[in-house]
């Protein structure tokens, strides 16, 4: 059986466009190098599942889950000579590359590449940074803000710019608490080490308080690469959507002072304010999300840019071209502490979930995939329509409320029981197996693509199941997908107040 020795990788000069590069432009010259990790795993892969402590358990390194086949990342430039050096037949048109290059071939040969790798695996200690602002009437709540701060070169967008906007919603906070402000919730700031090797510091971190969190946490506000160009850019679990648009309301568009940024927002997308999902495992809301089921956002301005992770993303290409102002970052900061300020303040959390209902109703697309081979999505769809009837029925709840300070003066116990279904409902999209074969994933609705960990997957079990059965086509593998239905089901079912 032939097995891989190797694998180089780079980023082909296609993918980057542009006729000149940086310095004279944004974009990547030749010589620069994408760097990047090729594990897929979440957190320390010596402690699956646990937290990774001084003197804990681990398992040995031959049971450690890592990629095994050498690989090496090179520039473009090296990639183009490698490239022309292979012969045998054409690729096809969707793996050719650039004007530039020259026509890929299959191999094998006839070049011959020597890889040397030299490497030594050790454990070496890392460090994440806690900040507390202790709430005033609901101290055992909590409301986190994360950044990560480690970074594969000088990392001047990923991750600095968000480490710059968490100081700067810090420094905003603390001049508040110097006028006597004090939180309703506790806000806690994290900062995360060892994020490009596997998200190690906050999936370690919630691994470690995992109980606490569970009962504690009301969402995790996520901002990684916080600025790398225009554009504003937000990605949420579903019951975060109206929070975020009413924020991005409130705050002047950093490149246009006449309109606000939900004005460009909405432009750009040729419609409505579209926030993407957030079930792919590129940052540190992975652990929150998608292992213990907290609401989660994550925001920025400008999404991909061409120097991510190389050399070239330094001060010099984010003063020149990532944010030649610094307003853009001071924008990010403004949103981002809009939306702690009323997660933390707001008597009754601001959560929407009949934005998660209309979400789910993309279940109906299932049926194409499964009724041919006599399964059903009436159970699954059963659910979410309850589902959709429960976040109604607890919005006319929070109106009734809302619509007197004196009954939620009265009626504090009703108010804590309705804040407590609005915290806790993520958790029930949760299940203690998790995915099949990816078990540290125990979200149901939301998780990285199986074959793209950036990639955010929609009932990820099913369709995990659904590309097994139309491989092996068997009676068993398609019972597989019905019982995931069965599973979302479930969850879903689990939302629904008690009769």
């Amino acid at each position: 059986m032939n097995a891989a020795a190797a694998a180089v990788v780079f980023t082909d000069r296609k993918d980057y466009g542009g006729e000149r590069w940086f310095p004279d432009d944004r974009w990547m010259p030749p010589s620069g190098v994408q760097v990047g990790s090729v594990y897929t795993g979440a957190g320390d892969p010596t402690t699956p599942g646990w937290p990774s402590t001084e003197g804990c358990e681990r398992v040995s390194e031959e049971e450690v889950e890592v990629p095994l086949i050498p690989s090496l990342p090179v520039s473009w430039a090296d990639g183009d000579a490698i490239m022309r050096s292979i012969g045998g037949p054409v690729a096809d048109e969707d793996w050719q590359g650039g004007k530039d290059a020259g026509v890929y071939r299959l191999g094998p040969g006839p070049g011959v590449l020597n890889l040397n790798y030299q490497g030594e695996q050790v454990i070496t200690k890392i460090e994440n940074v806690i900040g507390i602002i202790h709430g005033a009437e609901e101290p055992d709540r909590y409301v986190i803000l994360g950044n990560h701060r480690d970074a594969w070169t000088f990392g001047a967008a990923d991750p600095n710019s968000g480490t710059a906007c968490m100081l700067e919603v810090a420094r905003r906070m603390w001049k508040l608490q110097k006028k006597g402000w004090k939180p309703r919730r506790t806000i806690l700031f994290c900062n995360w080490d060892a994020e490009e090797y596997g998200l190690i510091g906050s999936v370690e971190w919630v691994e470690e308080n995992r109980q606490m969190l569970e009962s504690r946490a009301v969402a995790y506000l996520n901002v990684d690469v916080a600025v790398a160009g225009a554009g504003f850019e937000t990605s949420a679990t579903p019951q975060l959507d109206e929070l975020l648009v009413q924020s991005a309301k409130q705050v002047m568009d950093p490149d246009n002072s006449s309109q606000t940024i939900y004005d460009s927002w909405t432009s750009s997308t040729g419609g409505g304010a579209k926030v993407g999902r957030r079930g792919g495992a590129g940052s540190d809301y992975s652990a929150f999300v998608q292992h213990i089921g907290v609401s989660a956002a994550d925001i920025a301005i400008g999404g991909d840019y061409p120097v991510y992770h190389s050399m070239y993303g330094d001060f010099v290409w984010m003063s020149k071209f990532g944010d030649p102002m610094f307003r853009r970052h001071a924008a990010v900061a403004s949103i981002w502490g809009l939306v702690v300020l009323r997660l933390a303040d707001d008597v009754i959390l601001p959560f929407n979930y009949f934005s998660y209902a209309h979400e789910l109703q993309i279940a109906e697309e299932l049926k194409g995939q499964v009724l041919h081979k006599g399964l059903t999505v009436v159970p699954m769809i059963k659910s979410i329509d309850e589902f959709k009837k429960a976040a109604i029925q607890i919005n006319d709840e929070i109106k009734a409320l809302e619509g007197s300070w004196t009954s939620m003066w009265k009626d504090g116990q009703k108010v804590r029981e309705v804040k407590e279904r609005l915290m806790m409902a993520e958790r029930a999209f949760t299940d203690r197996e998790g995915l099949k074969g990816r078990s540290w994933y125990k979200h149901l609705i939301y998780a990285p693509a199986k074959h793209n960990d950036y990639g955010s997957t929609s009932f990820p079990g099913i369709y995990d199941e659904i590309e097994k059965a139309k491989s092996a086509n068997s009676t068993e593998s398609w019972r597989a997908v019905q019982h995931e239905i069965w599973r979302v089901a479930r969850v879903c079912g689990c939302i629904v107040p008690l009769r």
